[in-house]
């Protein structure tokens, strides 16, 4: 997936939380953040050229950031508060599997 520098949405499995960042190649992205994580990391939404918007959805979702991760990766409970232009992109693939993090018993 590229195309540009884009904005990346990518959530953790089991906890729901989620990163928001920018990359030109965002399944490289996701390659090295898999490597440090200890739970399963999905792309949720890759939009290419929109990556001059990360600073303003860090700001609109300060107040879900996690004690990790540098101030980039938010709970699950602020999902909602994602921008409407960037929530418009994501694939109804995406929003039907909304619950793919929670874990199975």
């Amino acid at each position: 997936m590229r195309g540009g520098t884009g904005l990346y949405i990518i959530q953790m499995g089991v906890t729901g939380d989620f990163k928001v960042g920018r990359s030109e190649d965002v399944e490289r992205r996701l390659s090295e953040l898999q490597t440090g994580s200890p739970h399963k990391l999905k792309v949720l939404l890759f939009a290419p050229g929109l990556g001059h918007l990360e600073r303003s959805v860090h700001r609109t979702l300060r107040k879900y950031r996690c004690r990790y991760g540098k101030g980039e990766w938010f709970r699950e409970s602020g999902f909602g508060q994602i921008p409407d232009q960037l929530y418009n992109l994501f694939s109804a693939e995406v929003l039907e599997a909304a619950d793919w993090w929670k874990p199975t018993r």
